[in-house]
């Protein structure tokens, strides 16, 4: 693990340790700022990731996220850092806010406390918190064992033709799938979003510990998912990127955001979040989720002229930036560009 010396006086030092999978994105956009020149980057992560040494000012391995908060606390105070931005798993550093106040370094964790981080990280304690504020909420009924998926099954096919279960809590869809009574049990091996009703009750069943999963009406509208930079509960600055098959449609005035903007205050959202919001056949917009961190699509965003992260990071550290020209909408496809990096070999 490489140890530099502390950060020269004339610069401002920030800290973007470990995100799921956006962490070069973030500091490639900090970088080629020409109004953040005078931040020294500083990256870290638990694997070996050569690409962000390539474009930090300083890249370290860190420890395990569940065991880095006071690990990140003793590098930040030896670097001079004055920012820190966590973007996996934050409710670990979270915990420890009060210790990184005091030693008067900016902590961002992409939500204030750590109630917070429970309510948006459990997906049914989020429901139930939106129902309470009238939010446009996807109904959803938790289970934890095969009877009560059966009920809710039974009681949800009242009022909805299509189903759909997720996991309480999870990331990147994993465990979700669409419930269909008129198709095979093969189909799940051709395409892993759509199981057999029957089919997912009986391996649920067949779980000596099912995970708790929700139940929901299947939603067969267009999705979007917007992209905010925020500051303890207020928006600074958001874009929405509504998803089409092989490339997404990013807008600066998306339908959504009065809704968005209600959600980040309530939950007191602070940093880089996403919110994932879909339509039904009528065309009404239902919310999903929310992720206390940067989205994997996040850097979509950047051509529509808006630098969430530049905005964040700005806003914190005070520093004045000029806004690009903006275009309010644009289209947008992901294309793949390998280079060439070295491992450290045992």
């Amino acid at each position: 693990m490489h140890i530099d010396c502390p950060s020269p006086s004339h610069l401002q030092t920030i800290w973007i340790a470990e995100c799921f999978s956006c962490q070069f994105d973030l500091i490639q956009l900090i970088k080629q700022h020409p109004q953040l020149q005078q931040l020294r980057v500083i990256s870290s992560h638990t694997q070996q990731r050569p690409e962000l040494a390539q474009v930090s000012d300083l890249h370290i391995q860190q420890p395990a996220i569940a065991e880095s908060a006071l690990w990140l606390l003793e590098q930040c105070q030896r670097h001079q850092v004055r920012l820190l931005f966590c973007g996996k798993k934050s409710v670990h550093i979270e915990k420890e806010r009060e210790k990184f106040n005091q030693a008067n370094i900016q902590l961002i964790t992409g939500s204030i406390g750590v109630h917070q981080h429970h309510l948006i990280e459990d997906k049914y304690a989020f429901f139930q918190a939106c129902q309470q504020q009238n939010f446009p909420i996807t109904p959803a009924i938790q289970v934890n064992d095969a009877h009560a998926l059966t009920d809710a099954i039974a009681q949800l096919k009242i009022h909805y033709d299509s189903l759909c279960v997720k996991p309480v809590v999870g990331v990147y869809g994993f465990g979700f799938c669409r419930l269909k009574d008129d198709v095979s049990y093969f189909r799940h091996f051709e395409d892993p979003l759509v199981c057999q009703t029957q089919q997912f009750i009986t391996a649920y069943a067949s779980e000596a510990q099912p995970r708790p999963y929700l139940v929901m009406p299947y939603l067969s509208g267009v999705e979007c998912s917007v992209d905010i930079a925020c500051s303890q509960g207020d928006v600074l600055s958001q874009v929405t990127r509504i998803k089409h098959q092989g490339y997404q449609h990013c807008l600066v005035d998306g339908p959504c955001h009065a809704i968005t903007t209600q959600l980040v205050r309530h939950f007191m959202c602070d940093g880089l979040v996403n919110v994932q919001l879909k339509q039904n056949a009528l065309g009404e917009w239902f919310i999903l989720e929310i992720n206390n961190r940067p989205a994997g699509g996040f850097a979509y965003t950047q051509h529509t002229g808006i630098n969430l992260i530049a905005d964040l990071i700005a806003h914190k550290l005070q520093i004045e930036i000029t806004p690009n020209p903006i275009q309010p909408t644009t289209w947008v496809r992901p294309m793949t560009t390998p280079f060439a990096v070295e491992f450290e070999t045992p």
